[in-house]
């Protein structure tokens, strides 16, 4: 058999087929090769270069962010009303913890003693070595701070920590926000949430200028994920937001609140209250409240425990949650711009000044009142049942005639009635700088059948803010001028640079500078001593309308059982007005049994303006009526003899009356500095333990206020009157602050609030 023939690696055949592949092959992996290196190159530099770069850069550089402090918010006086301070967010990184070896059940340990934080919460996060980054706390102050700097820093120190170091746990600089005056101007100034942005207010609606622009730290960080030393650092600053000089003015404010709240609790209000203070020339707002409100530090929490409670009860979560959010939007809620209203009688100010200004109508102008009046296929009412007769001009407007403002409307016409509901603005919205402005709802021409401008014309089957009700009153009092309402005076840089200034904006001219000078005068003529006289202010000039409205929407019975809104608009003084005072009572329920405006709202309007009016520097003119009438303080008669005592008190202008026979005053009641008011009188006791005589508080309820003050003082006590402090047919006493038949000391002082019970709205 024949032996095949073997061909080595030399034999030319083998030598070119072999090289030929071999060549081929790595050819080919070479091709390929280089082929995926370009290909990860264009990758990795061009197509997502970006994406790669930062990850890189996360691995190799830490960056921090630097929370900016939120611009201050300061009242017209500057006062600090909000204000950011510096505090500290605490973070963990348990990837560099695990590398570290940081005993992690041990810090766990000591966070959870200092922050207040569950251990196991702590260790779920810490052990979550695949991340270098989990939130622990926020905001947390100084002291806590400064408690966690120093426990790291002692432990590392320590042989323990030498050897399995505390890293990882890191302070982060942030910003809080604080309100020092708690619950004051709440639903006005608004808060910030979790991350310093605003939520309600002006701090939502400003948030952009107040919030500033974050800083940074840049560091570098090693191949074990650890920071480089500081010259591996660069830090750019943080610019701290824009300041803020409202127009609110604390002592105003605090005013408006203290006798606002005052009202809402002794009148039972059901749905809460509001109240407005503007500057009628400029529209500056110096005071808006809508009370009862909430605490700025605390703006999650209902102030209402009931609803807080049955909240609390329902068992079903979601439902729970709901309702919990729903009654904390309306807690939130700024009644005075975001709520609208029927104004009742109050809007009769707007129809006066158009139907004078039209020139539809003079002081002589005469309708008659017979109690209604029939208008299309309705019958409308006024609030005196009887009727009022004849009236001229003054009279429908103090007497706030229904069917008197109904003829005039008539008489204006829809078109022109329109006209100047145009020029008051109601069409539009005031354009105040605050969020969620509501828009008023007045019917339009091409909706405005007799029936509606019928209604209209006395404020009712319309809605206003109360913001565009004293808005529209200020330019019928203040030479005709319709102004913008607004909260910010000025907005400041950091270093207290002014940015912007406010200038008065005036929209339009809504009726002549003579209108407005003859309805401010009328409107000060009801209050001094006619049907808005619970609004006088002994000293000062004040002009103002009573509103009461009912409720349309809640029926509770019949026809005249409707749910009311009692409200009052005043501005002072009357012949120069600088300011204006709108009440708002929301569903009143009072004990007095009244729900008309100018019985609960009037005396409201009347203690704001006798705090404003000096505040302004604006000097009293009183009137020998008025100074009769005036509260003084009590001298110091204790160690006088009675004949000293008595001249003292005579000259005060007070009565005496003495108890025993000694030489010498030993006591005297009301006590030294009370201030009372004149030919009230005085017990002086003459003899060491005489003092304390008791008598009797009479019933004087449903009583004239002459007979009320008669039967007190009779009785050897004084009297301090309030609300329609006059004896005017119709005024009587509706509530005493010491019940009948209870035993005080003689000389105490029974403070009686009387009413004008024939006043209706």
């Amino acid at each position: 058999m024949k032996k095949p023939i073997e061909q080595g690696p030399n034999h030319p055949a083998v030598t070119r087929s072999m090289r030929l592949r071999a060549g081929v092959v790595a050819a080919l992996f070479i091709v390929v090769g280089f082929g995926m290196v370009i290909y990860n190159l264009v990758q990795y530099q061009i197509i997502n270069a970006d994406y790669y770069r930062t990850k890189a850069e996360a691995q190799q550089l830490a960056d921090e962010v630097i929370t900016p402090h939120r611009g201050t918010m300061y009242d017209a006086n500057m006062k600090v009303l909000a204000s950011s301070a510096t505090v500290w967010t605490v973070t963990a990184d348990p990837r560099s913890m695990q590398k570290a070896e940081t005993n992690v059940n041990m810090v766990a340990t000591k966070l959870s003693e200092i922050l207040g934080l569950p251990i196991d919460e702590l260790m779920e996060k810490l052990m979550k070595t695949e991340t270098n980054y989990q939130l622990i706390q926020r905001k947390i102050e100084k002291p806590v701070a400064d408690q966690i700097e120093t426990w790291v820093k002692e432990y590392n120190a320590s042989a323990a920590g030498k050897t399995n170091p505390v890293v990882g746990i890191n302070l982060v600089e942030d910003s809080k926000r604080y309100y020092p005056y708690g619950k004051m101007a709440s639903n006005v100034i608004g808060f910030t949430n979790v991350d310093g942005d605003g939520i309600t207010g002006l701090e939502l609606y400003y948030n952009e200028k107040l919030t500033g622009t974050p800083g940074r730290i840049v560091s570098a960080k090693n191949a074990l994920g650890y920071d480089m030393p500081g010259d591996y650092k660069t830090e750019h600053a943080a610019q701290n937001g824009n300041s803020m000089v409202l127009t609110i003015d604390e002592s105003i404010q605090s005013s408006l609140e203290k006798y606002l709240g005052n009202a809402i609790a002794e009148h039972h209000v059901g749905n809460r209250g509001t109240g407005i203070v503007m500057n009628v020339k400029t529209g500056a707002i110096l005071g808006m409240a809508t009370l009862p409100t909430y605490d700025l530090n605390d703006p999650y929490t209902l102030y209402d425990t009931n609803v807080a409670s049955a909240i609390a009860a329902i068992a079903d979560e979601a439902e729970r949650t709901k309702q919990r959010q729903t009654a904390q939007q309306s807690m939130w809620r700024n009644k005075a711009v975001q709520d609208t209203y029927e104004p009742g009688s109050v809007f009769k100010v707007v129809t006066a000044g158009a139907a004078l200004d039209s020139g539809k109508a003079n002081l002589t102008t005469s309708f008659s009142c017979s109690g209604s009046i029939p208008v299309a296929d309705h019958t409308m009412r006024c609030a005196k049942t009887e009727g009022h007769g004849t009236l001229d001009f003054f009279g429908g407007l103090d007497n706030s005639c229904n069917p008197y403002f109904i003829q005039l409307s008539w008489q204006l016409g829809a078109e022109t009635f329109c006209d100047y509901m145009q020029a008051f603005g109601f069409y539009e919205k005031t354009g105040i700088d605050l969020p969620n402005e509501a828009q008023s709802n007045l019917y339009k021409l091409d909706k405005m059948g007799i029936t509606e401008l019928s209604s209209s014309a006395f404020g009712q089957s319309s809605t206003v803010t109360p913001l565009a009700m004293i808005t529209a009153v200020a330019a019928a009092v203040n030479g005709g001028d319709l102004v913008q309402p607004y909260m910010v005076q000025q907005v400041l840089d950091g270093d207290g640079n002014i940015l912007e200034n406010h200038e008065t904006v005036v929209k339009r001219q809504a009726i002549s500078a003579e209108t407005s000078a003859t309805l401010a005068s009328l409107l000060e003529e009801s209050v001094d001593g006619h049907h808005n006289k619970a609004a006088y202010l002994a000293g000062y000039r004040v002009g103002g309308k009573s509103g009461t409205s009912q409720k349309q929407s809640v029926i509770i019975g019949n026809e005249d059982d409707h749910l009311r809104i009692a409200s009052f608009v005043g501005f002072a003084p009357a012949d120069d007005p600088q300011v204006a005072v709108l009440i708002v009572l929301d569903e009143p329920n009072s004990p007095t049994g009244s729900s008309y405006g100018g019985a609960l709202c009037g005396p409201v309007v009347r203690n704001v303006l006798a705090d404003i009016m000096p505040y302004l520097n604006v000097e009293p003119e009183y009137s020998q009526a008025d100074k009769a009438t005036m509260d003084v303080p009590i001298p110091v008669v204790t160690e006088k003899t009675v004949s000293e005592a008595q001249t003292l008190l005579n000259a005060a202008g007070f009565n005496y009356k003495v108890n025993g026979t000694g030489e010498k005053i030993t006591y005297q009641y009301p006590a030294a500095g009370t201030l009372l008011r004149r030919q009230s009188t005085v017990i002086l006791y003459t003899e060491e333990g005489s003092e304390g005589a008791m008598v009797v508080v009479p019933d004087v309820m449903n009583t004239s206020m002459k007979i009320a003050m008669e039967r007190i003082k009779m009785t050897g006590l004084n009297v301090n009157p309030e609300g329609i402090t006059t004896d005017a047919v119709g005024v009587r006493a509706v509530m005493q602050d010491i019940p009948a038949g209870t035993e005080v000391p003689q000389g105490t002082v029974v403070t009686v609030t009387f009413h004008d019970t024939t006043t209706t709205d």
